[in-house]
């Protein structure tokens, strides 16, 4: 099966495309992809694909979808199952197009990382390739897929910035020119596409033109957000008015972060996990937008001894060589723990975490607030990778601290990685604010 939203939706049984039916029908199988090895309760079906107002005959309507799309997928039921009152499509590794280009860039970017420009460059086209495209165009103004199509438009765009860097790094300096110029009239606010155009018309000899890229971007930032460039583009514009001859070999993006001053290396994990290749790249690409400053929440289920502590343990390491601070936390199954106590774990080295003075709803969101600010103050000096392990044994207070916090990460350099198993309280709204939720079965 190939599943395409990458573009309008999408789906073919080799050569043979297969008819989806109406636009709600559509917006069924769209859901259910977004979805893809989850199980979704009907009410929560209905909510997302009606609103806070669906017909009395939403229900009914749902069903008769279903039935339809069962009848053109093969496999039918096998593939688009009943489960009480929920349902589960079954997508094996690598029939999404989403997935397949979130490996790929994982990929390019590993490749980027190490220096392999010229096979991170073909790897990262490979990736943006997959775009026909607006993601899931069909339903830009559907409110099931509008958190989607901003992640996924995002991480196309930094895609194209990785493949730029890789790009930079092999010489296309002259060629790269018409492009970077579109995109920084398409993103004015983007200072990484500022700086590979002005690197790149300064290495074509137009000296004068970067820097008056330089300029232009000053003035955009200062006009829509009231800041001046970052030290990169602003130390760059310094480079190019002294000419600085190391402007001529200098990589793109110093990808591979050097660990903090005082920080040793992270060891490897002791057995990397074997057959989670698909999970690592989704998690190392959420991995590399944390580090860009993006923070991504990912919440991993599955059952004692499936692997989900392995494949946190290798993240972790990976991290680590990257630059990034870990800090671990795990609920306590024995019970007397204090309220919090994954959180006192996770930060039990630190003074992220004041101390909640009272119970009631105020006190408790000025508490939320002070945790979170410290977490921004602090990823600022340092991206953070913060691990919760046995969410199952957790308090509620700990899990509504996590959804607070998760509602904040994209505009910090933090990854979050929730482990629990199937019966985690809360898990459904923790899979609302997640970038993925990822199911493992027995390894």
């Amino acid at each position: 099966m190939d599943y395409r939203i990458l573009g309008p939706i999408e789906v073919f049984d080799d050569e043979r495309q297969i008819s989806l039916g109406g636009a709600r029908q559509r917006a069924v199988l769209a859901l259910l992809l977004l979805h893809a090895n989850e199980t979704i309760t009907r009410d929560v079906m209905v909510d997302e694909l009606w609103g806070d107002d669906p017909p009395p005959t939403a229900v009914k309507v749902l069903q008769n979808c279903v039935s339809a799309l069962r009848k053109e997928l093969p496999g039918g039921p096998e593939m688009l199952r009943t489960v009480g009152g929920a349902y589960t499509l079954v997508v094996a590794p690598g029939e999404l197009d989403r997935d397949r280009f979130e490996r790929f860039l994982a990929e390019g970017r590993a490749l980027l990382a190490a220096g392999e420009n010229a096979e991170a460059a073909e790897l990262l086209r490979d990736a943006l390739g997959l775009w026909r495209g607006s993601p899931l165009s069909d339903f830009a103004y559907e409110r099931f897929a509008q958190d989607e199509i901003t992640r996924l438009e995002e991480l196309h765009v930094a895609a194209v910035e990785d493949r730029v860097d890789a790009d930079l790094a092999l010489g296309l300096d002259v060629e790269l020119v018409p492009e970077l110029e579109a995109l920084a009239n398409q993103h004015p606010l983007r200072e990484r596409l500022r700086w590979q155009l002005m690197l790149a018309l300064y290495r074509a000899g137009r000296q004068a033109e970067a820097l008056e890229v330089y300029r232009d971007a000053r003035r955009t930032l200062l006009a829509e957000l009231g800041i001046e460039p970052g030290r990169k583009l602003h130390e760059l514009e310094r480079a190019i008015l002294s000419q600085e001859s190391v402007l001529d070999a200098l990589p793109p993006r110093q990808r591979q972060r050097q660990p903090a001053a005082g920080v040793p290396p992270g060891r490897l994990a002791a057995s990397p996990p074997i057959g989670r290749e698909e999970e690592l790249g989704l998690l190392e690409a959420g991995l590399e937008d944390a580090l860009a400053g993006r923070g991504r929440l990912f919440v991993v289920v599955g059952e004692a001894g499936a692997g989900k502590t392995q494949l946190a343990d290798e993240v972790a390491s990976r991290a680590k060589q990257r630059g990034a601070r870990i800090l671990w936390g795990r609920g306590w199954h024995g019970g007397g723990a204090p309220e919090y106590w994954p959180w006192r774990q996770a930060l039990r080295n630190s003074r992220l975490l004041p101390e909640p003075h009272a119970d009631d709803d105020a006190s408790r969101f000025r508490f939320f607030e002070a945790v979170t600010h410290a977490l921004r103050a602090e990823a600022a000096e340092q991206p953070l990778l913060l691990v919760f392990d046995d969410l199952q044994a957790a308090d509620e207070q700990s899990l509504l601290l996590l959804e607070f916090v998760a509602s904040e990460l994209p505009e910090m350099a933090v990854l979050v990685i929730a482990l629990g198993r199937e019966d985690t309280a809360r898990l459904d709204e923790l899979g609302r604010h997640a970038t993925r939720t990822l199911r493992l079965d027995p390894a």
